[in-house]
């Protein structure tokens, strides 16, 4: 009796629940025609009170940078220190999976248009930063030499098969320079990355000037152009005379920046943009070893970004 009841009593909800999905469909695929009926094409030069939405991806390139570092018994300068970004090579399992999307070095953005030609945007750039290994570079400042024993007891593995190797290299750092001495930063001396990463987040204000637009007006070539800037947000992995860790996301410093795009429209829905961004990122707050222990440094940086995007 039991399971006769149970049977009769899930009929109508199963009914209803199909029914009720069914009237959806219908209702939205009476609004599409009803919309292709009554609404005329228009071009895609008429924007004003649409969205675009675009994803890419990018190569940076930065210029050289003084990085301090200051902590209980130190503070220090590395002069003009060279920096890499670090993109993800081509892989199916990455590019193309939805749960990875945040591995390569990309670009999010959102942008609405309050006029035909005027745009406020916003987004992401998801950069990465890493210091090259091995250079030379100058420095100036002081490190206690007790800095550079407490250290070593709580070495990362790099850094302690460079230190057994090489047990004097790290001791250079030791006592007051000037700025004439020069080192080599291996990693018993400096790793140091933003590689999860360096996340510029932007207000940018543009605009859009129209190139070429073919004869019914629904593709041609437009030339975008923006400025702006915004909060910048490091997810620094750092080890600083042997020490240091992955340290967790942190507002880091802040950003601006301007922004120059070739854009393809197509179908006036569909867009592919190719562009340059260069700016100024001043990083006053970097984490690194833990506890009060920070760096800042300052230096420019130009995006190469291909982007897809649709317009709503």
């Amino acid at each position: 009796m039991y399971n006769l009841y149970s049977h009769r009593s899930k009929q109508p909800f199963v009914s209803t629940k199909h029914k009720f999905y069914f009237l959806i469909v219908c209702l939205l695929f009476g609004t599409a025609i009803s919309s292709e009926e009554t609404v005329a094409p228009v071009t895609i030069h008429e924007k004003k009170g649409t969205w675009n939405i675009q994803w890419g991806y990018n190569r940076d390139y930065y210029t050289q940078s003084d990085i301090n570092f200051r902590g209980p018994g130190y503070n220090y300068s590395l002069k003009s220190v060279d920096a890499r970004d670090k993109p993800e090579s081509f892989k199916a399992d990455v590019y193309l999976n939805p749960t990875k999307f945040e591995i390569p070095q990309y670009n999010l953005k959102f942008s609405y248009f309050f006029t035909d030609r005027f745009f406020l945007s916003f987004g992401e750039d998801h950069m990465k930063y890493v210091v090259t290994q091995g250079q030379p570079v100058k420095y100036s400042g002081y490190i206690d030499p007790g800095v550079i024993a407490k250290n070593q007891m709580a070495l990362s593995t790099e850094a302690a098969l460079f230190i057994y190797l090489f047990p004097g290299h790290v001791q250079e750092m030791a006592g007051y320079h000037g700025g004439d001495q020069s080192i080599a930063l291996t990693p018993d001396i400096l790793k140091y990355e933003h590689t999860d990463g360096l996340n510029y987040l932007f207000l940018d204000f543009g605009w859009i000037t129209p190139l070429y637009t073919s004869a019914d007006g629904l593709s041609g070539i437009s030339l975008v152009s923006s400025i702006g800037g915004g909060p910048v947000v490091c997810r620094s992995d750092v080890r600083v005379l042997g020490k240091g860790q992955n340290n967790n996301f942190h507002l880091s410093g802040y950003g601006v920046s301007g922004y120059v795009a070739t854009r393809y429209e197509f179908s006036r829905t569909y867009f592919l943009e190719f562009g340059g961004k260069g700016g100024y990122i001043d990083l006053t707050d970097v984490l690194t070893t833990g506890g009060s222990n920070r760096a800042s440094q300052n230096f420019g940086f130009l995006e190469l970004i291909l982007s897809g995007g649709i317009a709503i």
